[in-house]
């Protein structure tokens, strides 16, 4: 970094060219300084590099550079206005840049000052700009307790499977947290120069700066299993790369507490097709979710018409006010920028103290086409200093911003909060979620210095608030926008854990929704739709175990006629069918064992519950025995014993049998269902009848033997259904269970034309098919209808296409089509299997012969 001191008459010298008075005090005086370089310069040259390019020394730029052979070389994006190609490359390397990086119309490196006129007289150059890294910023207040979400903690959400992305800086402490405060493991894509990539995380630290190590431990307090990908890229080629390297890693969520001050026009659009809001728009449309800090600018920012109220050239921030203060100690640094919406009309920035100038931005809009002045400045001295902006030419603009950019805690002496987001806060993609902060400790105020909106163009920012000055363990107090930011990346993780399947825009559409509202109206443009709350579990928390279908009956090494299968309901006996409690391993072993068997499974005796039920299947005891009991558990939930059956000797037939004919129906038919009980003689006990699908099974239909042991059913079936038969010994308590049968329901299928089967038609006659499936869909899966055509030839009927349409609510698939080459033609159809019914029969279809 330069970092040459200047003596405050020196700096006035090198970077004026003159001392003046006070805006204030002087009438249309203002100095020309650095800006006595040619027009072509002027209207190249950015961000102070003009200074620079004549020998000058700035006081700590914050320039990325590099020392290089004994020359230090500093870092610079060039806009060529157009995709840079081989010859275009060759040229600014011939001017001494050492080309690295590359995205959009720029091309990004580094070059020694003294070429930086070379540089800009290339051909195709329209600016050169300097590169410096993003802004963060922290503020002092209490702390308090931190943030969390125990809730949906305490129900099994971690964050697990998501993987999130930090693009920050500093980084400091993060390596020895791994595997306490952060996870064990990180992948990481480090810049420890412009344009050069390293996977070791130490090359992503920047001594004596810890902001990105905080940011990561607030997001693990909110997602403490999530994956972290993490980048330090500060340059838009390299935050370009690292973005694709994080999507195509399937990160889901991407945290950017930074900001880059007022780089778009405050409504989410730039002049330049580099501009930060393409890099938010590449995260979206790589799957990730782009969460950004609002901007700490709130106390550090102006926004108002620029007025002059005497006519001397100097705006006013307050009738009969030309100045706008703010304090600084010596050393400390601030970027200081001025924006407004015309670039026909010519502003120029300055700083001041006293009565000299230290600083200033004059560049000519009419070359450079944008209307913006942006000062990087460092306090020579403790004081208070002055901002002056000088309307140089053209008309009045509209309006003016003014944003001091620091990362000490400060306030402008005028400053309005209103329309204080810098980019890409106030990007227009809705898969992007700008958070401003409320204090821990009063979260319903929101904090002085969080920014807000609304854009230029009228729409309301931030998206919501989260707390901030919660503490971390690298900073004691981690306050401002920068940590409420993490917060709402690491509930997005949650969310996304039990919502896997939403889209970036889904997911910030979610977190705006469940906001807890603060203010009126909502949204409004200080606190969005309020603070972070993740509202109700989306899913039941797992409270007992139950046996859905109990193991029962069987023969000695042969699998059980019922095979067991295990749910997991809350507390008021509900099926959890969603979320982690959902998926729990369940572990079956014998609690009863009168005949002294092993209990084996083929998959093992633990099985993972998917969708709350965990089920087993050839599950077997090898020794016969009456009163065998299985017991079910989980982790976290009471265990549980089924009810006893029995395993007869081995060649033993079957306590209950139960067939079904036919075991495939058609919609609105019947099946028949017939029981054989052997049992004791002249035993007479009551058969239980009951259906379900997938292994768990319903309320029984009672029935009970004749004196030949057998009992007989009709069933309606709507959809495809298992059936078994139960009994139980009322002395002894064993259950005896029948292998399952299932009855396949298969749908039916009419269809009606718009044009009569059997027509004569021309190629351009538009024909309507109607295809009516039974089920309709409702509570069933909805069906879809397969329609083919066919073309008579020679060799007989040809299929020539097929084409699907889905059936709405009340189960009606409908098609549109025009037959486009004459001759005789047949259209068919069918409805499709479902996850509940078998496909059904093919309908006659209509013929029609085509002219």
């Amino acid at each position: 970094m330069i970092r040459l001191r200047l003596s405050t008459a020196l700096a006035a010298a090198i970077i004026s060219g003159l001392a003046l008075a006070p805006p204030s005090m002087v009438a249309g005086q203002h100095g020309n300084g650095i800006h006595d370089a040619g027009a072509a310069a002027r209207g190249a040259l950015r961000g102070g590099l003009s200074a620079l390019a004549t020998g000058q020394e700035l006081p700590d730029t914050g320039i990325a550079s590099r020392l290089q052979g004994g020359t230090e070389e500093i870092a610079v994006s060039v806009d060529l206005g157009g995709a840079p190609d081989d010859a275009i490359r060759e040229q600014l390397r011939s001017a001494g840049l050492t080309t690295r990086g590359s995205w959009q119309t720029t091309v990004e490196g580094y070059i020694a000052p003294s070429r930086l006129p070379e540089l800009a007289a290339v051909v195709g150059v329209r600016y050169v700009t300097p590169i410096r890294r993003a802004q963060t910023s922290a503020f002092t207040s209490p702390a308090p307790a931190l943030q969390g979400a125990a809730t949906w903690q305490g129900a099994g959400f971690s964050g697990a499977g998501i993987k999130i992305g930090i693009l920050d800086s500093g980084f400091v402490g993060f390596a020895e947290r791994m595997g306490t405060e952060l996870p064990a493991s990180v992948q990481a894509l480090c810049y420890p120069q412009l344009g050069v990539a390293s996977a070791n995380l130490a090359d992503c630290v920047t001594p004596g700066v810890t902001h990105a190590t905080a940011v990561a431990e607030s997001i693990i307090d909110m997602a403490p299993a999530a994956q972290l990908y993490v980048s330090n890229a500060f340059s838009r080629a390299d935050i370009a790369a690292a973005i694709s390297w994080m999507t195509s890693a399937g990160v889901r969520v991407i945290n950017f507490s930074q900001a880059w001050g007022l780089e778009g026009m405050g409504d989410g659009t730039s002049i330049y097709p580099n501009a930060t809001y393409g890099l938010v728009d590449q995260a979206v449309a790589g799957g990730a979710l782009f969460v950004a800090s609002a901007g700490n600018f709130g106390a550090t920012s102006w926004m108002g018409p620029p007025t002059d109220a005497d006519g001397n050239g100097w705006l006013d921030f307050a009738p009969g006010v030309e100045v706008d203060s703010i304090d600084l100690r010596a050393g400390d640094r601030i970027i200081v920028e001025a924006r407004w919406g015309s670039p026909a009309s010519d502003y120029d920035l300055s700083i001041w103290q006293g009565n000299q100038e230290l600083a200033q931005s004059a560049d000519l809009q009419v070359l450079t086409g944008d209307p913006l002045e942006a000062i990087d400045f460092t306090a020579p001295s403790t004081g208070t200093y002055q901002i002056g902006i000088w309307h140089a030419a053209g008309p009045s603009a509209p309006t003016m911003r003014l944003m001091v950019m620091s990362e000490v805690d400060t306030s402008l002496a005028y400053h309005t909060a209103v329309g204080s987001l810098p980019a890409p806060a106030d990007s227009r993609n809705a898969g992007m979620l700008t958070v401003g902060a409320v204090n821990y400790a009063t979260p319903s105020i929101v904090e002085p210095y969080s920014s807000v909106g609304p854009t230029s163009d009228g729409r309301t920012k931030p998206d919501l608030v989260a707390a901030d000055c919660a503490p971390t363990t690298i900073e004691s107090i981690f306050c401002g926008t920068s940590e409420a930011a993490p917060f709402v990346s690491g509930a997005a993780a949650l969310v996304l854990e039990a919502n896997p399947t939403m889209t970036p825009t889904q997911l910030a559409n979610y977190l705006r929704s469940h906001a807890a509202a603060i203010g009126s109206p909502i949204p409004n443009n200080a606190t969005g739709s309020g603070l972070l709350a993740l509202g109700p579990l989306p899913f039941t928390i797992p409270a007992a175990l139950t046996f859905l279908a109990p193991a029962a009956s069987g023969t000695a090494g042969a699998a059980f006629l019922g095979q067991p299968v295990v749910g997991i309901v809350d507390a008021s006996g509900q099926l959890v069918t969603g979320g982690p409690g959902a998926a729990l391993p369940i572990t079956l072993s014998l609690a009863a064992n009168p005949g002294g068997g092993t209990l084996s499974c083929p998959a093992g005796l633990t099985a993972v519950a998917v969708g709350g039920m965990a089920k087993f299947g050839g599950c077997t005891i090898d020794a016969a025995g009456s009163g065998y009991t299985l017991h079910a558990t989980a982790t976290g939930l009471p265990g549980l014993d089924g009810s006893p059956f029995t395993v007869a000797a081995a060649g033993s037939p079957p306590t209950l049998s139960l067939s079904a004919l036919p075991t495939a129906i058609n919609y609105g038919g019947s099946a028949g269902l017939a029981a054989l009980a052997v049992l004791p003689a002249g035993a007479n006990l009551a058969i239980d009848m009951v259906s379900g699908t997938g292994g768990v099974y319903g309320p029984p239909a009672a029935n009970t033997t004749d004196a030949n042991g057998l009992a007989s059913w009709s069933a309606n079936p709507t959809i495809s259904t298992d059936y078994r038969v139960t009994t139980t010994d009322p002395v002894t308590g064993l259950v005896e269970v029948s292998a399952p049968v299932r009855v396949t329901v298969n749908a039916t299928a009419v269809l009606a034309a718009s044009v009569a089967s059997g027509r004569t038609i021309y190629r351009t006659t538009k024909i309507a098919l109607t295809e009516s499936i039974r089920p309709p869909g409702a509570p069933a899966a909805r069906g879809r209808a397969r329609f083919d055509l066919y073309q008579r030839t020679a060799a007989g009927w040809v299929r020539r296409r097929i084409v699907y349409a889905n059936a709405d609510a009340a189960g009606h698939a409908r098609l549109t089509l025009a037959i486009s080459s004459i001759g005789y033609w047949w259209v068919r159809s069918r409805a499709e299997a479902t996850a509940t019914n078998g496909a059904s029969a093919w309908t006659s279809g209509v013929r029609y012969t085509v002219r």
